[in-house]
């Protein structure tokens, strides 16, 4: 019986020991997350003076500052606070008016700063105001000297993301990224206009940086922030998928003056899941004009309304790498194979730097596809790639399905069946300097009927094809798409 006291009492001993570590773990790690590194928020270098043997130091360099606790890296300095009438009593009269500081936010009422001892480290103190002191604007830290003015935000985290999500706009799906706009009606905005090209008045930028650090966009040093630097961020709610995951999609503006669009997932009380990026231009392959240059890098995304994901990146070989991903119900992205029979073969992969589930075209391959020559450019065939190889009797929607096709030609009143129509289309050809007045060439796509497409197609799957240009024409449409021209095509 005394035996079996004593292994008792060793049992509650252990339990006790577990608990009062687990209790630790969690409470440091909770107590960790509050002691995130500030953000940097706003940078201006005076490029006559600013000495680059400081980098090394400012690259490494992370702030916090936290019940009068200043943290610099791992160091730790007790500060105080002190308060003064206007700006003007902290920064020097020659700094205050100078070029540096003419775009400078700075504040214009009352201003509290903190106040640091003489045991600062001497690379720090270079940052500081006379006196070692630093701007401190509540949820902001303001440094100024003669070389650089830069500020840092305290970092904000998935409650008050939270908060400010509901006031997102909401889209629906399907969303296609060629087409430049769409409107979006919600709560917060009669009539919202959201457009990942072009700013308008309607435009909105509700994410401040101080959630770059939840949402993943940059690292604690100076230098990651400043090379990872975006701004004017954006969020728009996307349907919520198996009663639990919270799609968002979040762009910004970054330093080479590219947006960049995530999509990102959350749980429901806001845990960052996953996040991909769907678009992200940067530079162009050809760098002239005059041929049609083209974007590299992540050029186009789709989400279709079962959120089946298509993004297409393309290198600066103009090779064109297609990914399909779905959403699984852990909230994470799951690439899956995408299919193609419009092409014998393919471009080859460098399994460093291509997936092995993609579809990876030539340049030629992705360069040829039919470009918009006149009429409307209808939502369909804008937010679509098309692709007519008359030699092999075959058109291609974005470079994944194939339609055969064949050719014919027939007396153009017999075509469109009704005079009125035959008289508008027939004018219509005359500034293409093309005659169909008597009869026209056309081809049939076999099964286009089937598609959203059949609309603009008189019998639902014949369109005229002369001169090298594809006309779609019906009873309430006209527009017309050209071949590519050689310079066009294959890339220098």
């Amino acid at each position: 019986m005394a035996r079996l006291k004593k292994y008792d009492w060793l049992k509650k001993f252990i339990f006790f020991i577990f608990i009062f570590l687990n209790y630790s773990y969690c409470y440091a790690k909770e107590k960790n997350s509050e002691q995130t590194y500030w953000i940097l928020d706003e940078y201006f270098e005076n490029n006559q003076m600013i000495n680059k043997k400081n980098d090394d130091y400012l690259n490494n360099l992370s702030i916090k500052f936290k019940d009068n606790i200043f943290y610099i890296n791992e160091n730790r300095y007790p500060v105080k606070i002190g308060k003064v009438a206007n700006i003007s009593q902290l920064i020097p009269d020659n700094l205050l008016h100078s070029d540096l500081l003419k775009n400078f936010p700075l504040p214009k009422d009352e201003v509290h700063y903190l106040q640091f001892d003489s045991s600062i480290d001497s690379n720090f103190a270079k940052l500081l105001l006379p006196e070692q002191k630093v701007i401190y604007l509540n949820d902001q830290l303001v440094f100024i000297n003669q070389e650089m003015a830069l500020s840092f935000l305290k970092p904000a985290g998935k409650n008050a993301f939270k908060q400010i999500s509901k006031h997102f706009p909401s889209l629906k799906l399907p969303y296609n990224s060629r087409i430049t706009g769409d409107f979006i009606k919600d709560n917060n905005y009669k009539h919202f206009y959201y457009n990942f090209f072009n700013e308008n008045e309607y435009y909105t930028h509700n994410i401040p940086r101080s959630f770059v650090n939840y949402l993943q966009l940059s690292n604690n040093n100076l230098y990651a922030q400043r090379h990872d630097y975006i701004t004017h961020i954006s969020g728009i709610k996307l349907p919520v998928l198996h009663n639990r995951i919270r799609p968002i999609l979040i762009e910004g503006l970054q330093r080479n003056g590219e947006m960049i669009t995530y999509l990102y997932l959350f749980s429901d009380n806001f845990d960052v899941l996953d996040k991909i990026i769907l678009k992200n231009p940067n530079g162009l392959t050809r760098k002239n004009s005059e041929i049609d240059d083209l974007a590299q890098g992540f050029i186009y995304y789709n989400i279709d309304k079962n959120y089946q994901i298509e993004r297409q990146q393309r290198f600066t070989d103009e090779t064109i790498e297609i990914q399909h991903y779905k959403i699984a119900k852990d909230g994470k992205f799951r690439e899956i194979p995408v299919i193609s029979n419009c092409y014998k073969e393919f471009a080859t992969k460098n399994n460093n730097i291509h997936s092995k589930k993609s579809l990876l075209l030539t340049n030629k391959q992705g360069n040829n596809y039919l470009r918009f020559a006149h009429g409307l450019d209808y939502d369909q065939f804008e937010s679509t790639i098309l692709t007519l190889n008359p030699n092999e009797e075959k058109l291609c929607v974005n470079y994944q399905q194939a339609y055969s096709i064949s050719f014919g030609k027939v007396n153009s009143k017999q075509f469109f069946g009704d005079d009125e129509l035959y008289q508008q289309h027939v004018e219509n050809f005359k500034s293409y300097d093309i005659d169909i007045s008597n009869e026209l060439e056309y081809i049939t796509i076999h099964g286009f009927e089937k598609t959203p497409f059949s609309k603009f197609l008189l019998n639902g799957n014949q369109a005229i094809y002369m001169k090298n240009t594809l006309f779609f024409v019906s009873e309430n449409h006209f527009t017309a798409y050209r071949q590519p021209t050689d310079e066009e095509l294959t890339y220098q």
